[in-house]
């Protein structure tokens, strides 16, 4: 029998794997007709495929008015313009308020307040007077051990925000050497009478004499830095160190200082302003020094040295006293001649700057431009100045070589320091009345 091979046809298959592929096909041109419809129905997703760029790794620099593409970024940092010499270290225009008026809330918001309605731009107060009072509430335990804080001492921020919120800068002035209260309990660190254990004083204790903290003693000046580094942290901005000097007084060739050789004392005193500057600097602080303009035109050397000059460099600023009760009742000397000086503050203070220009780097009138700008070329110290200028009628001078001091003898001293270079001003009335200076309508 003969046998057939049977041949087997899967139509059902076939046919269902045709209608598969067509629905494929159907399906991915519906997908091309969406995406079409979708890539012109919405430009923004347009735009956004056709103009993507991947991210770059530099930071984007937005573009400048009128200016196509940004400049690319220096290879240099650019350097800061200059800041003027002294800027920010003393107003153009600060008077002295007491201790009485920096007590008193009311008081001391009255005073600001017409301060700053008479044009003036700061305060100079005192953080420690002359005489050894704390006068603001330290936290350091040698104020306390010393017995040296103030009864009515106040709080040093709140005071520095009464004051700035008043658009006043304020100055804290501290006395450094001059100082009768913690010499009492820093006996070791005192001047004394002729190389013994006993403290020399000024003047006989009949008429009041006082003791000094010894400037060539390093506890002395230790006490003063950590003062003028508190002022620093509590936001003092700039800090007037007075009374850096050795003693004024009476039997001054009885004092003695712990020295066995020859005493530099402009060194001395440089030296510790040197680290005073210092001490303010790291705690964003400037520091100031005060001289007064007899020593610096060479009357005495008393109190700073042969060097005055010296002290302003190392603190990097100074104050000059150029009152003119300063020179009593007239001086008379190789370099400066003066007779009752009161009675002309202008002549006394521009011919007493001039006679003291080498030492305070101040130029000298009679100079031609030639020798100014030589003379300028070869200076190594160039230090903001103020000048302090006398804002009352002395007490202290007689009848005849005295006269009242009202608007037009400060306008005297300004006018006389200022064409001597010095542009700031600090008013200085031991009573902080500062009412004769208002301009009268």
């Amino acid at each position: 029998m003969r046998e057939f091979k049977i041949k087997r046809y899967d139509r059902e298959r076939i046919q269902k794997r045709k209608q598969g592929m067509r629905a494929a096909a159907f399906t991915v041109l519906l997908g091309v007709a969406a995406l079409t419809a979708g890539w012109f129905a919405y430009p923004p997703v347009y735009q956004f495929v056709t103009t993507w760029e991947p991210p770059s790794l530099q930071p984007s620099v937005p573009d400048s008015p009128g200016v196509s593409e940004p400049e690319p970024p220096s290879s240099q940092p650019e350097e800061p313009e200059e800041e003027p010499v002294g800027a920010g270290i003393f107003p153009a225009r600060t008077a002295y308020l007491p201790p009485e008026v920096m007590m008193d809330d009311q008081r001391l918001e009255e005073e600001l307040h017409a301060l700053q309605a008479q044009g003036i731009d700061g305060v100079v107060f005192d953080l420690k007077d002359a005489l050894g009072v704390v006068q603001y509430q330290s936290a350091l335990e040698q104020v306390s051990y010393n017995r040296a804080q103030g009864e009515n001492a106040w709080s040093l921020p709140q005071r520095l925000n009464l004051i700035r919120r008043a658009g006043l800068t304020p100055v804290g002035r501290l006395y450094a050497f001059r100082d009768r209260t913690s010499t009492a309990r820093m006996y070791e660190s005192a001047v004394k009478y002729m190389n013994s254990t006993v403290n020399w004083i000024d003047d006989s204790q009949a008429n009041g004499g006082k003791p000094w903290l010894n400037p060539n003693n390093q506890e002395a000046q230790d006490y003063i830095l950590s003062l003028v580094q508190e002022a620093a942290q509590n936001g003092v901005g700039t800090i007037l160190l007075d009374g850096v000097q050795f003693p004024d007084g009476v039997a001054l060739n009885l004092a003695t200082y712990g020295n066995t050789g020859s005493l530099d004392r402009s060194a001395v005193l440089a030296g510790f302003l040197a680290k005073a500057r210092t001490v303010g600097e790291a705690e964003g602080s400037h520091v100031a020094v005060t001289v007064n303009l007899l020593s610096a035109t060479g009357l005495s050397a008393n109190r700073y040295g042969e060097d005055v000059g010296q002290l302003l460099s190392a603190a990097g600023s100074g104050v000059v006293e150029v009152m003119p009760e300063q020179f009593g009742n007239g001086v008379t000397s190789e370099t400066l001649t003066l007779s009752s000086p009161a009675l002309d503050p202008y002549k006394t203070v521009s011919q007493g700057l001039a006679a003291a220009a080498k030492a305070l780097e101040t130029p000298a009138e009679g100079e031609d431009e030639e020798e100014e700008e030589e003379e300028e070329r070869e200076r190594t110290l160039r230090v903001p100045l103020a000048a302090m200028v006398q804002a009352s009628t002395s007490t202290t001078l007689s009848q005849s070589a005295n006269k009242p001091y009202g608007l037009q003898e400060v306008r005297d001293q300004v006018r006389a320091a200022e064409e001597a270079g010095i542009g700031a001003v600090l008013y200085m009335n031991p009573l902080g009345d500062y009412s004769a200076l208002e301009e009268q309508p």
